[in-house]
């Protein structure tokens, strides 16, 4: 319309210039309107002129504003657009020289962390996504294919046949369509990942070589932490060496530690050690004898039964037992419960469904409405876990719950890495994401370490180390090795000759057959390793390269 406007108001002062300058000829609307076009794109062809100082300047400011039009609004509107469609085209193929990469089909969150592991590892990765949309949006950070992955023509566009391994990645329905239409043309691995284990068996009717579920993992992983203590037993405990267990130790409210420093309760006279403190969604490594300990805090100790059973005394408070209330009964949630259960600890659940026939005590209602929160007995709850599928539900369902009991223990699964901190502001005292369950079983699965020990925590790992004959280790003590300060990461404990040793001290000196238990970030342990473990890198290499040859084979 702009331009139509413009067009308009120039024929006509085209005309009456003209005939003002006595060019009647030229006086016409047809004339008019090819002098204003042949002007204002700059063509000039020279045919109709003005000869006077006022057609002149005429002249310059019909071609200076055709100028201006022509970069503001035909190129912006016009040509730009259509230039970033072809310059933001999302590939169709895999990089020629890919190989031995990694297939994942469907883009979330797990795919984030799990990406971020997989670079660490050097481990190359295609994502192929059949949303464009999606695709766009990701494709500047993350190797994508955009197609269909349940059509043999975009498997093959991302080299399915030199590819090492395929992590179906989206609903279990589309998982099926895909992994049938691979095991066509392909006998590659294929991991799938499901939300109920109940219905894992049709993926492996349909080809999968192995079914994970990260949602039953972290509601393990969630209802062991949060579990009502039994004596000597700790649900969820890690085996080290021997008798040693790495265990964590929620600090209930009224608990004799709150407030106290380590030093002066003397936990570190017990014989166990501690490992380091999660306060709010911060993990404190090596907590010095000043650390002071707040309510509702998490502990990380080592040690054996029965002195992390002396240390657990001092951490359960005054309310020993109590309501543990489940808000959302989803995949999770049911986990949950029923490892609660098998744990001695008959939960409380609060869902929007009827669920009349699932066992335990229930009530129909929102965790995001105050009377319904009070209903399912909130303010008796000594723990509240909040299981809910929307990351926005469960910051509001947090702030509920520590506005109506503060003294609960609050403990949330978050969808998304980036909701974690939003959730601790909320009030949340522990918040367990679902990408790092994932993206933790996955990374140990495509290492070939499933075996050895983790943590399900963001940036933190558990690694065994064993001192070899030649290690550049020997002889120095762990002051001189100084593995915080130089890799960030921490010896937990050490066996040597069968004999376990909790944290051991600073002048320990490490000697060849000794076996070592570390902590620290994914990124802090993979320094460790290249400068430590350089016989473990070459097994794993060759074992990478087996499995390579197997799937060009």
């Amino acid at each position: 319309m702009v331009l139509l406007l413009f067009l308009l108001i120039y024929s006509l002062i085209f005309m009456a210039v003209m005939s003002l300058e006595g060019q009647s000829r030229n006086v016409d609307i047809g004339t008019a309107i090819y002098w204003v076009v042949v002007t204002m794109t700059t063509l000039g062809y020279g045919d109709i002129v003005f000869k006077t100082p006022i057609g002149y300047l005429f002249t310059i400011i019909v071609s200076l504003s055709g100028i201006a039009i022509l970069w503001a609004v035909v190129v912006p509107l016009g040509i730009t657009p259509n230039l970033e469609l072809i310059i933001r085209a999302v590939p169709s193929s895999a990089p020629l020289k890919m190989r031995g990469h990694i297939i994942i089909s469907g883009y979330n969150p797990i795919v984030d962390t799990l990406a971020e592991r997989f670079a660490l590892l050097n481990m190359p990765f295609l994502i192929i996504e059949r949303s464009e949309s999606v695709a766009r949006s990701i494709y500047k950070d993350y190797p994508v294919v955009w197609g269909d992955p349940s059509r043999i023509e975009v498997q093959k566009r991302a080299s399915i046949s030199s590819a090492r391994l395929f992590i179906a990645n989206e609903s279990d329905e589309l998982n099926a369509e895909v992994i049938l239409t691979l095991r066509e043309i392909s006998d590659i691995e294929i991991i799938a990942l499901v939300d109920d284990l109940a219905r894992s068996r049709f993926l492996r009717y349909a080809g999968a070589s192995r079914i994970i579920s990260p949602k039953n993992l972290l509601g393990t992983f969630i209802a062991q932490i949060t579990s009502l203590p039994m004596r000597n037993v700790f649900p969820g405990s890690i085996r080290l060496f021997g008798d040693l267990l790495l265990v964590e130790l929620p600090i209930y409210p009224g608990a004799e530690l709150i407030g106290e420093k380590l030093e002066e309760i003397g936990i570190n006279g017990s014989g166990a050690g501690i490992v380091g403190i999660w306060q709010r969604g911060v993990f404190h490594p090596t907590p010095g004898p000043d650390e002071t300990v707040q309510s509702n805090s998490v502990l990380m100790a080592v040690g054996n039964v029965e002195q992390l059973s002396a240390i657990r005394d001092l951490t359960l408070g005054t309310r020993r037992e109590g309501a543990q209330l489940i808000l959302g009964y989803g995949d999770v949630g049911r986990q949950v419960a029923t490892v609660l259960s098998d744990c001695g600890t008959t939960p409380t659940i609060l869902d929007t469904r009827d669920l009349s026939e699932i066992g335990f005590p229930h009530i129909i209602g929102n965790a995001t409405a105050e009377a319904d929160l009070l209903q399912a007995g909130i303010k008796e709850a000594v723990g509240v876990l909040i299981m809910l599928n929307q990351d926005s539900d469960a910051i509001y369902a947090t702030l509920l719950a520590k506005n109506l009991n503060s003294q609960a223990f609050v403990v949330v699964r978050a969808n998304s890495l980036r909701s974690a901190e939003n959730i601790y502001r909320a009030g949340a005292d522990y918040v367990a994401s679902l990408p790092i369950a994932a993206s933790h079983m996955l990374a140990r699965i495509v290492q070939g370490d499933e075996g050895e020990l983790d943590l399900l925590y963001e940036d933190l790992e558990l690694k065994i180390f064993h001192v070899r004959k030649r290690s550049k280790m020997t002889g120095k003590t762990l002051a001189e090795l100084d593995l915080p300060e130089r890799f960030g990461c921490r010896v937990v404990a050490l066996e040597r000759m069968g004999r376990a040793t909790a944290l051991p001290d600073r002048e320990t000196v490490i000697e060849s057959g000794d076996t070592l238990a570390l902590i620290g970030s994914p990124k802090d342990i993979e320094a460790f390793s290249r400068k430590y473990d350089k016989m473990n890198s070459l097994e794993t290499l060759v074992k990478n390269l087996t499995r390579k040859g197997k799937t060009m084979t």
